[in-house]
């Protein structure tokens, strides 16, 4: 008898299992982000100052606020509340398997629950989840007819994640489709409404600078590196391909179907808009989440009954055994040393706990008094972890910039007059050298310098008498993007 795991007692069996798989990571860290120890700066700040910033702008409301109601519990209590609206996104997933009947409903329910990209970022304090949680639901009530309820839950998907509005798209089509059109305008309505309340307060603040991004370009090897090892592995994604590639007989029918069936064509239209929002900004294998569940529909309809089964052990087993390249791109140097080790969730644990020592060990080095440290990407860290012997405040009010707390944040020493920052434009770091402070920097800190604002600090080395020095750890913070991109 087939398990429907939408029911009560066994959602109840399936949710101690998945909070049981999370358990052994969640202590660990906020996550391997910069950007989940931003949001909990972010929080921490609310909590102090009353007074809310942004951990990066456009800013993520949603999260960011319900973070900082349980920040004084740390990162245990923010994952907490991210496996919690996670919990919450997989019931509406079972419960979506149950409405559309789709073959081996079972299965596809634990291979969204287990599947490793979701598994990491169920764990740690980002937004990607909640988002996901929230298109879910869209979806869900969009299927049982209430329109309201569906607008209401996108709406929270954009305030959770601004990009998540572009799903209005598809899921208005669902409505038309649905013979629903009187409705749509109710839809549509009730999608912007909770976004506008949760934006007011960042657009109060920054004005129309408030729609500011983190934007460069990715060469198109980095590009297939996330999309083959940090999305389903690479033992995972050459198992979906062979598994379309044995169902090919039925994928051929996806275009009629699309064309005809207003649920087939959601999941196309969802697919599609993910992509086309990774394309724009292909810089974290994060951003493709919300493709994920639509993605596992398409495959539970039309995968053969064996190749499904494959496929989704073969993305499961994947988060802990893979082929690893180590190596930032796919090429044949990388494949040439290809062999198996850590997969996504084992290397991201490995990654959090490197990424904290090499934080600590931060702190270890000798400073000199006077003397300003250009931390890189380890610095929202290492302003969380030293936040009470520290004193942690904003360089400069730059609204241009990305992240007050942290682009333009610093922390500092008193006794000893030592100020850690992420990075320094020339103009700051040209004052601090007309200061006569010395000045430190980490190898990713001058890499970052160099391509952000067009200098290298270890030219200046020496000039006027004042030493600008790289710190040198031997070592680097290891991985970062997403959560999902790992040394490996």
């Amino acid at each position: 008898m087939s398990i429907d795991f939408s029911s009560p007692l066994a959602f109840v069996a399936l949710a101690i299992a998945y909070v049981a798989s999370r358990a052994p990571f969640i202590n660990i860290s906020y996550g391997t982000d910069p950007d989940a120890w931003r949001v909990a700066l972010t929080g921490y700040w609310l909590r102090q100052h009353h007074e809310y910033y942004p951990s990066r702008l456009p800013g993520y409301p949603l999260p960011e606020l319900a973070s900082a109601a349980v920040i004084r519990g740390g990162w245990l209590a923010t994952n907490s509340l991210t496996l919690l609206i996670s919990l919450l996104g997989l019931w509406f997933f079972a419960r979506i398997v149950r409405k559309l009947e789709l073959p081996a409903a079972p299965l596809v329910v634990l291979g969204f629950a287990f599947t490793p990209l979701l598994w990491i970022n169920s764990m740690n304090t980002m937004d990607y989840m909640w988002a996901l949680t929230f298109i879910l639901g869209c979806y869900y009530f969009l299927i049982i007819g209430q329109v309201p309820l569906a607008g209401i839950m996108l709406g929270l998907a954009a305030a959770s994640r601004p990009t998540s509005i572009a799903f209005v798209v598809p899921f208005a089509v669902y409505v038309v489709r649905d013979g629903r059109r009187g409705e749509l305008r109710d839809f549509i309505v009730w999608s912007i409404a909770p976004a506008m309340l949760a934006y007011l307060p960042i657009v109060w603040k920054y004005g129309p600078d408030f729609i500011n991004f983190y934007d460069a370009k990715i060469g198109y090897l980095n590009v297939l590196r996330l999309l083959a090892k940090d999305c389903l592995g690479l033992i995972g994604a050459a198992a979906v391909l062979l598994a379309a590639a044995v169902s090919l007989p039925k994928l051929l029918r996806l275009p009629a179907d699309f064309v005809r069936d207003k649920h087939v064509t959601v999941w196309v239209l969802v697919i599609a808009v993910s992509a086309i929002i990774f394309v724009r900004l292909p810089h974290e294998s994060a951003y493709l989440i919300p493709l994920y569940p639509f993605g596992f529909f398409v495959m539970a309809r039309y995968f053969r009954a064996a190749a499904l089964f494959v496929a989704i052990a073969a993305i499961v087993f994947a988060g802990f055994i893979d082929i690893g390249t180590h190596g930032a791109d796919l090429n044949t140097q990388a494949f040439r040393h290809a062999r198996l080790g850590e997969g996504l969730v084992l290397s991201n644990r490995s990654t959090m706990n490197a990424q904290l020592s090499f934080t600590r060990d931060l702190l270890k080095q000798l400073i000199p008094d006077h003397s300003v440290v250009m931390l890189g990407f380890s610095y929202p860290q290492f302003a969380m972890l030293n936040r009470d012997d520290l004193h942690v405040d904003i360089l400069d009010k730059d609204t241009s910039s990305i992240s007050q707390l942290t682009d333009k944040g610093k922390s500092v020493n008193t006794g000893h007059n030592i100020t850690y920052v992420w990075l320094l434009d020339y103009t700051d770091f040209g004052r601090f050298l007309f200061q006569r402070y010395n000045i430190y920097y980490t190898a990713d800190a001058g890499r970052s310098a160099a391509s952000l604002y067009g200098y290298r600090p270890g030219l200046y080395d020496g000039q006027g008498g004042i030493p600008v020095k790289l710190l040198d750890l031997g070592r680097g913070p290891s991985g970062g993007s997403g959560g999902a991109r790992t040394d490996r």
